[in-house]
This record gives structure tokens, sequence and C-alpha cells, in this order.
């Protein structure tokens, strides 16, 4: 596999609280919504042991987890490996939206606002 545990357990530390409750804040007036395989709810407000614990089950998921029944025609373990992928790159945008970032805040705004 692509993608390990120690990857998600050196993720950059947590914001404050009260960082995350405003950027999810912020997120929900453009109604970001990460694109994801199988869903992550309330990925907005995820911290690094949400992550970590996340990717822990996703690496012991079972095939008949009904999280995956809609992805039943893709290989479980390319399933996987792929959604692994996609919240570390949701997550390290997130992080960087919580940090303020102004390219990361230019892409939720290019993406999510009205023209």
């Amino acid at each position: 596999m692509k993608y390990t545990l120690e990857m998600f357990e050196e993720l950059t530390p947590d914001a404050s609280d009260e960082v995350i409750e405003r950027t999810a804040r912020d997120l929900k007036q453009h109604n970001y919504e990460p694109l994801l395989l199988i869903e992550a709810p309330n990925f907005i407000y995820w911290k690094k042991e949400d992550m970590i614990n996340e990717a822990s089950r996703l690496m012991n998921l079972d095939e008949d987890d009904e999280s995956i029944s809609h992805l039943e025609e893709m290989d479980i373990e390319d399933v996987i490996e792929q959604q692994l992928g996609m919240l570390l790159y949701y997550y390290e945008i997130l992080t960087e939206l919580r940090e303020g970032d102004a390219e990361a805040w230019d892409l939720v705004h290019e993406l999510y606002e009205d023209d």
C-alpha cells in the first residue's frame, strides 16, 4: 500500500479549536465539501486524530462494509488507496485554510463561488 498510518501520524499539529471552528464556518458559507469516494462526515472539523482514526479504519476495511457498497464495481484496495490519498490531499488544503493561506482560500473561492 502506497499510504501508511505513519504518514497520517506525521501530519502537522492541530490548529486551535477557535481556528478550526472559524474556518469551518467560513467553508460552510461556500458549501465546501471535498470530493471523496467514501463519505467523511464533518470533514471540515477534522483534526489529526480523526485522520489517523479514519486511515486505520480504512486500512482494516472489510469488502462488505456498507460505506463502500456504492463502489462495488471497484477493487477494494484501489478504493482504499484512492481514499487515503484524497484524505491527505484535502486535509493538507484544510490545514492551509486554517493557517490563512491566501492561495488555498483563492482555490476555494474559485471553485465554490457563483460567477
